[in-house]
């Protein structure tokens, strides 16, 4: 019997176990089980049809047998079961059973490649579970500084704790001692000179007090002085205080630095919190005392000056009257020196009083402290509620001058790590609601703009500085009452428009223009995505009434369309479009005013492209009764981008609107296309359906002229072909022909059209024009008067062929 696919997997399973049983017991259970599988009525796909009766004991059996094979590998043959003798009908069933149809080098090779594909699994499974863990892991310390801490089960004897209290203790105290340190450097150097300068006054006033005696004698018994008068006594005495209060200025200033190392010294302790703990008592101890201590220095300087400039002062005024006669050069430098000391001490009496009604002065002291608390205590009397407003304070700074600091400290940063904390405080907004106050000017905006989207700030701050724009307009479009006044100020007008970021920015462009004139339209635009205002920004002037002035938002719509379409980004301009109804577009560029030809030729291409004899026929129509504000200049644009030699214009149209506009509003640039396209028309169609035979007529003349045009603008190119066939267009249906007019009006040129052509020629010569009306249609030509010419002035006479 050939080997099935179930005896194959049976027998790689027995060869790659070490089996200890007999041979013949291996091969029995083989023989078996095939005999089982065999009766088990095997479907296609290999499972046993389980809903045979007859099935059911022999695959329980062979289920046994199996288990009893594959768990009892070390059986011996004395643990060897009886194998169920087979029946021979059993037998020719099995040998006649059809071979297995998976057993095939395709199958097997799929069940290797399965086996292979199980073992990448795995291996994909950990490699799977290595990155999730190394994913959790980043996304960890992404999340980190967003989430909170862990609690601390002990927090009062965490050694990180007080290790990060300890150092913010530490750098608290060092600010204040580095203070307290400079001004007794200050006071001792100063010190140090004083007393030398000090001295100096201090010797002569000292030995004037003890004269020298007149005579000399030896004999004569030593007497006491005389008494010094008194005002050299009050000199002297005056230098004296001063030498003293130095002389104690000078060793409490030793002091008091010694005591103030002391404090900055590191505190004993094994630990951060015994080190904080000694630290703070420490502190507070010396706070008691160091306090004071720079109070009395600051006061006790200031007395020995004052003393020794009051002795100095009253030793000028003795001396200056001590002469018979006055000293006006000693008194003049007194009174001098009188003038100077009192306007030292009414500088020190001001800072005082602006200390006092001034929140956060720089000049605040001691004395100024006492002056405040002393009219705190006296605000709750009636009679003294006029302290309530006396003292200004930081909270009354108005919020003009908040907003100004900010902007101005803004604009003044040299590190741009600290701009990523203020940038979202960057707000058009506030600048709009304070200009009620002239404080914070434009410049100022200007140069924190300018500070914050600097090359060197982060790329988070330039978005957040750019994205005020569209909070902005949103702002203004909930609140119009509230900044439309400011919002239409030219420099702020001419500041946004210089910073917007296109396209982004063009809701926030016409929410800011709809302030203007006019313009109330637009803000319903500013309120649209940026994909749906731009594309309803270019049907802006399709509009029956007058518009404001939105000229140059207009221009930038169709200058951004355009480089789309210049880029290939088609899909994305047709997106565009998809929004608006493409004939308001082109009814909007014919009503706007004048646009360069480049800012929008490839995206005018593009519009018309699809469905050039629609929009051919619609504006045919529109011409028919054009309104007031038509600019013929872009509709020649529009024609020059419909018309091309590839597209042929319906014979079975009127196209005389279209005719009378080109011929009296021409443009150079479009000229040549234009002209191309009508002449090969007035070649197909019928020229006595047209209804305006006088414009079809001028037209020919201006293809015929090769002067046509004026000075101010290039040449009207005329190709040599379609000038040819104009000239025989003319020369076979048009015949002119002099009129006579009544005497009251004035002589004008008339054609007469015949209706069959001459027999003897296809082409006619035409008869030579008077010089006056060759002069006449020159003139109107060189001046530019495009003007419709009346039916009584020109007849126009059509001639017929003959046979």
């Amino acid at each position: 019997m050939p080997e099935g696919k179930n005896s194959k997997a049976i027998r790689t399973l027995l060869n790659n176990h070490d089996w200890n049983g007999p041979r013949e017991y291996l091969e029995a259970l083989e023989g078996e089980i095939e005999r089982l599988l065999a009766l088990s009525a095997l479907r296609p796909d290999g499972w046993p049809i389980v809903d045979r009766p007859a099935s059911k004991p022999i695959l329980a059996q062979k289920n046994a047998l199996i288990t009893t094979s594959i768990f009892s590998p070390t059986m011996s043959a004395q643990s060897v079961p009886t194998v169920i003798p087979s029946s021979p009908n059993t037998q020719s069933k099995a040998s006649t059973a059809a071979e297995d149809a998976f057993d095939t080098p395709r199958f097997n090779r799929l069940l290797e490649l399965m086996e292979k594909q199980v073992v990448s699994t795995e291996e994909q499974k950990k490699a799977l579970v290595n990155q999730g863990v190394k994913l959790d892991t980043l996304v960890k310390d992404a999340l980190r500084d967003e989430q909170p801490y862990d609690e601390e089960e002990d927090p009062e004897n965490n050694e990180q704790l007080w290790g990060g209290v300890y150092e913010i203790a530490t750098a608290k105290m060092k600010e204040q001692a580095e203070e307290w340190k400079g001004l007794m450097d200050v006071s001792l150097v100063f010190i140090a000179i004083f007393l030398t300068v000090l001295t100096a006054f201090l010797v002569p006033a000292a030995q004037a007090l003890n004269p020298a005696p007149s005579s000399p004698s030896s004999n004569s018994t030593v007497s006491a002085p005389p008494l010094p008068p008194k005002p050299a006594q009050n000199v002297c005495a005056l230098y004296y205080l001063a030498l003293i209060s130095a002389m104690c200025n000078a060793v409490l200033c030793v002091l008091g630095r010694q005591w103030v190392g002391k404090l900055l010294s590191r505190p004993t302790g094994k630990t951060h919190k015994e080190r904080t703990i000694r630290h703070e008592v420490r502190k507070e101890l010396a706070y008691t005392w160091l306090r004071p201590l720079v109070v009395v220095l600051y006061w006790s300087l200031i007395l020995s000056i004052g003393l020794f400039l009051s002795g100095l002062l009253y030793q000028l005024r003795n001396l200056s009257t001590s002469f018979q006669q006055p000293a006006p050069i000693l008194e003049t430098t007194w009174r001098l020196g009188i003038v100077l000391a009192t306007s030292i001490v009414t500088a020190l009496a001001a800072t005082t009083i602006h200390a006092t009604k001034f929140e956060g002065s720089p000049f605040e002291g001691v004395f100024s402290t006492l002056v405040v608390v002393f009219i705190e205590h006296l605000r709750n009397r009636w009679r003294w509620r006029w302290t309530q407003k006396w003292r200004a304070g930081i909270d009354r700074i108005s919020g003009a001058d908040q907003f100004r600091i900010c902007m101005d400290l803004i604009a003044e940063a040299s590190d741009p790590k600290l701009l990523d904390r203020v940038s979202s405080s960057f707000s058009y907004k506030a600048w709009v609601l304070l200009q009620w106050s002239d404080k914070v000017p434009i410049e100022l905006l200007k140069r924190a703009y300018d500070r914050l989207m600097a090359s060197d700030t982060s790329t988070r701050v330039r978005e957040t500085v750019r994205a005020q724009m569209s909070r902005f307009a949103k702002y203004c479009r909930e609140y119009p009452w509230g900044v439309e006044d400011a919002v239409i100020k030219p420099k702020f007008l001419e500041f946004l428009r210089s910073r917007y970021s296109f396209p982004s920015d063009f809701p926030t462009w016409a929410t800011v223009i709809s302030f203007q004139a006019n313009n109330e339209d637009l803000r319903e635009m500013g309120a649209l995505s940026c994909e749906e205002c731009l594309a309803k920004l270019t049907c802006t002037y399709d509009q029956d009434r007058q518009l404001g002035e939105r000229y140059r938002i207009f221009e930038m719509a169709l200058i951004h369309l355009n480089s789309f379409v210049h880029g290939g980004e088609e899909g994305r301009v047709a997106q565009f479009l998809s929004h608006v109804d493409r004939l308001s577009v082109v009814r909007s560029l014919m009503r706007a005013p004048n646009i360069w030809f480049y800012y929008f030729n490839d995206f005018l291409r593009f519009l018309v492209h699809d469905c050039r004899t629609e929009f051919l026929l619609y504006i045919n129509e529109f011409l028919k009764n054009p309104p007031d504000n038509v600019n013929y200049t872009t509709v020649s644009y529009i024609l020059d981008a419909i018309l091309s030699s590839e597209f042929a214009l319906p014979i079975n149209t009127d196209f005389s609107p279209i005719i009378a506009s080109v011929t009296r509003h021409p443009h150079w640039r479009a000229w040549e296309n234009i002209s191309s396209s009508l002449i090969s028309y007035f070649g197909r169609c019928n020229l006595l359906a047209l209804s305006d035979p006088t414009s079809v007529v001028m037209f020919l003349r201006q293809c015929v002229d090769p002067e046509f045009g004026d000075e101010q603008t290039p040449p009207f190119n005329t190709t040599d072909e379609s000038r040819n066939q104009a000239q025989y267009i003319l020369d076979t249906h048009f015949r002119h022909t002099i009129m006579p007019l009544p005497p009251s009006r004035p002589a004008t040129p008339s054609f007469c059209i015949n209706a069959t052509p001459p027999a003897e020629t296809a082409l006619v010569k035409l008869p030579d024009i008077p010089p006056h009306s060759s002069e006449t249609l020159e003139t109107q030509r060189r001046q530019g008067l495009h003007r419709r010419l009346s039916s009584s002035s020109i007849h126009l006479e059509m001639s017929s062929a003959a046979n």
